[in-house]
């Protein structure tokens, strides 16, 4: 069975590894819509291991995660948030973190989406 990754996926996927006791959540929002494309803004937050400040930005770096300790116990490349904010810059989009060592994380991306019309949905689809 082959795996379907996105951005929102792999993002949850690590809010769910790193949180033992707590709860992630998913929201969605819409920052704004015109004829063609939305702007969504999403938010995926734990209550998780969180993130030291001096460690926040170098998680969006390739190979890179908060810190040694975190690769060993719960394993990893360190390439979905480096990947995933490429894909977010190319939606014009970008991506954010806030996070507290000990009270979890919140990361956020806004994506800029095509609105398919109505009259271009195939009709087994619709």
């Amino acid at each position: 069975m082959s795996e379907r990754r996105g951005l929102t996926p792999d993002l949850v996927g690590n809010a769910i590894k790193f949180t033992e006791r707590g709860e992630v959540t998913l929201r969605i929002e819409m920052d704004s819509c015109e004829e063609s494309f939305a702007m969504l803004h999403f938010f995926v937050a734990d209550t998780g291991i969180g993130i030291e400040p001096k460690n926040q930005e170098r998680v969006f770096e390739a190979f890179q995660q908060a810190d040694a300790s975190t690769t060993r116990q719960y394993g990893g490349t360190g390439l979905g948030l480096a990947i995933s904010s490429r894909i977010v810059t190319l939606m014009d989009g970008r991506m954010g973190l806030m996070s507290e060592p000990g009270k979890g994380s919140v990361f956020d991306f806004t994506a800029r989406l095509g609105i398919q019309s109505a009259d271009t949905v195939p009709e087994s689809v619709a």
